[in-house]
Formats: structure tokens, sequence, C-alpha cells
């Protein structure tokens, strides 16, 4: 899905940066493994630049902003952050992925917001997108939060295992905390 521009008060704030694209991940040789090239179709959500209604809350006149199964209010901070998404989605290689408990994943980045410790969690799904197409990277949401999401010391996993596994089939098995 390509998300469309809005406009707020006059001011346009394109979306063009979440439209869907693909990229091939490549895990080197190593040992007796030979390189293995994986193609990935990355998709966005709209959780990544919109929020949910607080309860009672009203949209604001030129906020509201909807796909095909609901409609939330456009959020300047997360819209903002957004930027760095697809930098983050190609470089999931080089960063920690957690299991969320919803058997889906998701990577933080520690950022420093005024002195302050918070965490941009970017929530995802891994599944193949079928015969010769590669797999489909959703990311379902991504926001700055306060918290390490779902608790600290938990066990990461690799993002090569999670492709591998997923374009071959296997089972990815929970870690013990």
């Amino acid at each position: 899905m390509k998300w469309q521009a809005i406009t707020i008060q006059g001011r346009n704030y394109n979306l063009d940066h979440l439209h869907p694209f693909a990229y091939d991940f490549v895990v080197p040789a190593k040992g007796d493994k030979p390189e293995r090239k994986y193609h990935i179709n990355v998709i966005f959500s709209l959780h990544c630049f919109t929020r949910g209604r607080q309860s009672g809350e009203v949209i604001p006149a030129g906020y509201s902003y909807k796909d095909n199964r609901e409609t939330r209010i456009f959020d300047l901070a997360r819209y903002e952050k957004s930027f760095d998404l697809p930098g983050i989605v190609t470089s999931l290689s080089r960063r920690k992925c957690f299991h969320d408990p919803h058997d889906k994943f998701y990577v933080v980045e520690f950022i420093n917001d005024q002195g302050q410790k918070k965490y941009y969690a970017v929530f995802f799904e891994l599944s193949k997108a079928g015969k010769k197409k590669g797999l489909n990277l959703y990311i379902s949401s991504a926001y700055v939060r306060d918290d390490m999401p779902y608790g600290r010391n938990l066990k990461p996993i690799r993002f090569d295992i999670l492709v591998h596994n997923i374009h071959t089939g296997k089972r990815i098995r929970r870690p013990h905390k």
C-alpha cells in the first residue's frame, strides 16, 4: 500500500518514505555454509505514523488518517521518527531482534531525548511471500517508549536466523528467560 500524504493546517506531510520496497538480504558464506540470498518485501503499517484514540478522545480536525481497516490519529512524533524506518529495516542483520508475547518480533533502538533514556521500538512480522517471491517483512508499529518493551534481560535472536527459519519453514523457538 502506498500511503497518501496528509495536509494539516496548510502543512503537507509526505509519506513516500513508507511506501513498500524490496531488498536482497545476503548472509555471507561462513565455514562450509555457502552465501545465502533472500528477497525481502517490506510493507509499513499506518501504526508507524499514527496513534490510536484515547478513551473519549475526539480526533482533532484534519488529523484523521485511515486505511481499509481502521481510522487513527496522525501523530507528528511518530511521523518524524518514521524517517528512520527504512534504514532500520535494511540494517536488521546488525541489530538484536526479540520475541514479543504475540509470536511476532521487534527491535529497539536507544535514543537520547534531551538527556532522558528513550527507546524506539519497531515491531514486525516475517512471513513467506509465496513461491519464488521471497519473504514479507511487515512493520506493524513503531513508536518511542520510556522503557524497553516486555522487560529487560531478554534473549535476542539474530535476524538471519529468523529469515532462514521462515524461508525454510522451520519453527522459531521462543527463548527461555
